[in-house]
């Protein structure tokens, strides 16, 4: 049974939120301060604490912070009397799982204290099978996007037109979306408040946040037909709604997006004290994505989603587990550009299409990996496979040699007898400047 601990210096508030999260089958306890919660906190450990941000003594944010030092993994749920985007990201950049705003339901509470549950159980059992299969726990954040983190995401469309719609973090942590009930064209938001409702399968009732400020000019009709394009595509198909903003830049300096949005992510590792694996932001190149998609082949990288169907396709992934092309082309568009460039992975692929005929959007992974290589060749990068492949092609104008005996067994099936000399595959060499390259390469 998970332990709750609620903290409001309000006595109706607590017996509201005891009475409603005891029925639900939580242990729960409460405290008027901060320091009475602290002195709790000595006594026992409590899986999430929801907590008001104005407290006598303490606040709220200090509260939150030393429950940060004391116990990582312990979930905390800010309660304000005045949502703001700007209150939420700080408390989320310290720790916080989300924010509650006054006046709040039964259902309410209920919905996003078992959301905090839940997503302390997924990341619990990601981690395990990373422990098994050496495959990371990975959430997909495309890098065109501004974020309310964990909330909405935001996509400029024009100068003050925007789509928006559910984080990928979210949608994992409410599992399957059963309904959704969309704002009405016309309707006016404003950015921190609800914009959306969900449900999920036992009828719990979610409230998505308005990541900017707004009215409503159309809504995805789609979902109304289909909810489930809210788990299965949530940054494409599975959008909400489209906003248009007079103050759409003052809105979205409130978001995170691209670094920032790494290092948010990075910090709540750091927090709980996750620090075994992490990525350099300093180190990442956020041309290395477009420097892909101007190579031949390199085009589709950005449209990739995430959906895994090259990893699950792919046969090389099947002789070695570590090989994972969706975690290729995700290094890729983070930009880790040295490590991509070094690896000794993105010579492995045997150009099977497997994975080009299955992908959902159409990205063209072999196409992409052949890119890849070419830009580690020129930056000096070349891998023994590849230094014996251009030996083999100069020498006989092919990848194997033919000789005399191949030539023999081809003319007792009726095939034409194949050429074995140089070719102009040498010539082709030199004029590229592959030769250069790889003269340099061996000084």
């Amino acid at each position: 049974m998970a332990r709750i601990l609620v903290v409001d210096d309000e006595p109706i508030v607590l017996d509201g939120c005891e009475a409603t999260l005891t029925k639900t089958g939580y242990d729960v306890d409460t405290a008027l301060s901060a320091e009475e919660a602290l002195m709790r906190i000595k006594t026992g450990r409590y899986n999430v604490i929801v907590t008001d941000l104005k407290l006598p003594g303490l606040s709220g944010m200090q509260l939150l912070k030393t429950v940060k030092d004391k116990d990582p993994e312990t979930d905390t749920i800010m309660i304000t009397g005045y949502a703001t985007v700007q209150t939420a990201v700080e408390a989320m950049r310290l720790g916080a799982f989300d924010y509650i705003s006054k006046p709040f339901t039964p259902d309410e509470l209920r919905s996003i204290v078992g959301r905090a549950i839940e997503r302390r159980r997924l990341l619990g059992e990601e981690r395990l099978k990373a422990t098994k299969n050496r495959v990371a726990f990975e959430y997909n954040m495309p890098a065109d996007l501004y974020y309310l983190p964990e909330h909405s995401w935001v996509r400029r469309m024009t100068e003050n037109t925007v789509d928006i719609g559910i984080d990928d973090v979210f949608q994992k942590t409410i599992g399957i979306v059963t309904d959704i009930e969309l704002p009405s064209a016309g309707t006016i938001i404003e950015q921190g408040n609800a914009y959306a409702e969900l449900y999920g399968i036992a009828g719990r009732l979610y409230k998505l946040w308005a990541p900017v400020s707004g009215q409503v000019v159309a809504v995805n009709e789609k979902l109304k037909k289909d909810s489930s394009l809210l788990n299965n595509e949530p940054y494409g198909e599975g959008w909400i709604a489209r906003v248009e903003s007079t103050e759409l830049d003052k809105d979205i300096a409130n978001l995170l997006s691209g670094d920032a949005m790494i290092q948010w992510w990075l910090r709540r590792e750091i927090v709980e004290r996750k620090t075994d694996r992490y990525v350099q932001v300093s180190a990442l190149d956020p041309d290395f994505k477009h420097e892909i998609a101007k190579e031949p082949g390199g085009e589709n990288i950005k449209v990739c989603f995430g959906c895994g169907i090259c990893t699950a396709t792919c046969p090389i992934r099947e002789i070695d587990t570590r090989y994972n092309p969706r975690k290729i082309i995700r290094m890729a568009i983070l930009g880790m550009r040295e490590r991509v460039l070094k690896s000794d992975f993105i010579w492995l692929c045997s150009t099977c299409y497997a994975c080009t005929e299955r992908c959902p959007q159409d990205v063209k992974f072999t196409n992409i990996i052949n890119a890849i290589k070419n830009i580690a060749v020129k930056e000096g990068y070349i891998h023994h496979a590849f230094t014996a492949q251009v030996d083999l092609l100069a020498k006989h104008g092919r990848l194997y040699e033919i000789d005399e005996f191949d030539n023999r067994r081809r003319e007792k099936i009726g095939l034409p007898e194949l050429w074995t000399g140089k070719g102009s595959a040498e010539k082709i060499f030199k004029t590229s400047g592959l030769v250069d390259i790889l003269k340099r390469e061996a000084e």
